[in-house]
């Protein structure tokens, strides 16, 4: 006689643990396409706040407020404005209202499953966005709203203006190839980094030698100290034969953390 073991069980998920509408993660006063993002903590109480009160002091009115939201600020518009205060706290500078729905996940302890959200539709919600007062449609858009809108990338004014001030800092100092002494440089990066393993290192720090603009780039433990050390010994070495003024060399530390996406 032939028994069959009985079939395992599936793994469920564990449930999930009941919301405190008093909690600081609440914002109790949204109502609406707000408080369902609230709810399934994709937006925190700043979030909301803060889109809720551009909505009131720059836009047609908060309409979670308005004695007639139907002449208020819609209520897309003001979630863009919120998905896009997010996006500064999870180290991005703009929200993509094309693939938020997609790309977009929740800050609980427990997975969300976001696709059940009242997203707007990609095309209308864009449109609504540019109809905003809030919005500056365009690089050329009227300067002095908080929101600017270039493709589908929705930004807050003040982050935009900081990363096109780079953009044009970027754009000013680059230039043709410095002319160095290549025997003098090889000599200099043979010295510093000429140990096995060290070549990545070796390439950037050459690069960035011979080019006014270079950004060096890596994960934790990559070397990018190691790099810019030496690299610094190299542009001195190079400088003190040449007897042309001195490069000024900066540096900057990411404040985004691993693990998190970053919109393109």
């Amino acid at each position: 006689m032939t028994t069959t073991a009985p079939p395992t069980p599936a793994p469920t998920a564990p449930p999930a643990p009941e919301r405190d509408p008093f909690g600081p993660r609440a914002a109790r006063t949204a109502t609406g396409v707000l408080a369902a993002f609230n709810e399934a903590e994709i937006l925190a109480p700043g979030d909301v706040h803060v889109a809720r009160r551009l909505a009131a002091l720059g836009g047609r009115g908060d309409p979670t407020a308005a004695d007639d939201p139907a002449a208020a600020e819609p209520e897309p518009v003001v979630l863009a404005a919120a998905l896009a205060v997010r996006a500064i706290r999870n180290g991005s500078v703009c929200v993509d209202l094309a693939s938020a729905a997609a790309t977009t996940a929740g800050e609980g302890e427990v997975a969300v499953d976001v696709s059940g959200l009242p997203w707007p539709e990609p095309a209308t919600w864009r449109a609504a966005c540019a109809d905003s007062p809030l919005v500056a449609v365009g690089e050329d858009g009227p300067a002095g709203r908080p929101l600017r809108l270039l493709g589908n990338l929705l930004y807050l004014e003040r982050y935009w203006q900081e990363e096109e001030l780079v953009r044009r800092e970027f754009t000013a100092r680059a230039g043709p190839v410095a002319t160095v002494d290549p025997d003098r440089l090889c000599a200099a990066l043979d010295r510093l980094l000429g140990d096995p393993g060290a070549e990545r290192q070796r390439l950037a720090a050459a690069v960035a030698a011979l080019r006014p603009v270079a950004v060096i780039a890596g994960g934790p433990g990559t070397g990018k100290t190691t790099t810019v050390a030496a690299l610094l010994a190299v542009l001195h070495d190079l400088h003190r034969a040449t007897a042309r003024p001195g490069r000024r060399v900066c540096g900057w530390r990411s404040p985004h953390r691993p693990g998190r996406p970053r919109p393109g």
